[in-house]
């Protein structure tokens, strides 16, 4: 079902937290990115009818790590296997968001080169536009092995675990916590930190390395699932 060695498969994960603690202190840090989060205000209530009562902080610190835009990126945790079945793994994480980006770019240049494949759950639709957009607004070249606009569909080089358990049904649920269930693995999201509370995790308890440790469990659950894809029976 995987057609790509093991070894060729460079596993990914990235955690973001809104890009300040709350709208008042993005207000005062960064004017034109809090007037543009009113502007689009409305976009937020309407993706999120959920929210549609409440608060301009409560939907900053709920909503904005979705959105390139308005998100900072505190981890990226990465992993690849060895041609003797061992997990290498390493993380990017820190409040210097740049430098972590840069880090992560020299990584992602290098398995680019080597003819890696990223893999990630919902990798299509979120990580790789977050962390190339993230790039970009911090100054630095996207790499190439992340697809962009001009990117021919053959060229892209990602296995996205969510596009592989819809199998072309785009209105089915799959989340990784889903998948994880159905498929016998244990989950990542048993621990103190989980996806909805990684901005208040950062941003007001301080836990950069329990958020590290949340994103490596992912990762690792990744290499899970498509060792299982991988070993189905023919």
């Amino acid at each position: 079902m995987i057609k790509t060695p093991l070894t060729k498969i460079l596993f990914l994960d990235i955690e973001t937290v809104g890009g300040c603690k709350d709208y008042e202190t993005c207000k005062k840090s960064n004017p034109k990115i809090a007037e543009q989060f009113i502007k689009y205000i409305d976009w937020f209530q309407k993706r999120f009818p959920e929210d549609s009562q409440s608060s301009l902080d409560e939907i900053f610190s709920k909503r904005t790590a979705l959105v390139p835009e308005f998100a900072k990126i505190v981890c990226v945790s990465v992993a690849f296997v060895t041609d003797k079945d061992e997990i290498k793994t390493q993380s990017f994480s820190g409040d210097d968001e740049k430098q972590l980006l840069i880090d992560c770019q020299k990584l992602l240049d290098r398995c680019g080169k080597l003819d890696f494949f990223l893999c990630g759950h919902n990798l299509k639709n979120f990580d790789i536009p977050m962390l190339a957009k993230r790039m970009i607004i911090n100054g630095i070249m996207p790499p190439l092995i992340l697809p962009s606009y001009d990117t021919k569909p053959w060229e892209i080089k990602a296995i996205d675990t969510k596009e592989i358990w819809q199998y072309g049904a785009y209105t089915s649920i799959g989340s990784l916590d889903l998948l994880c269930s159905t498929m016998d693995i244990p989950t990542p999201k048993e621990g103190v930190v989980n996806g909805e509370s990684v901005h208040e995790a950062y941003w007001y308890r301080n836990m950069l390395k329990e958020i590290t440790e949340y994103c490596e469990r992912d990762v690792r659950v990744l290499i899970d699932i498509i060792k299982k894809l991988k070993n189905l029976e023919k």
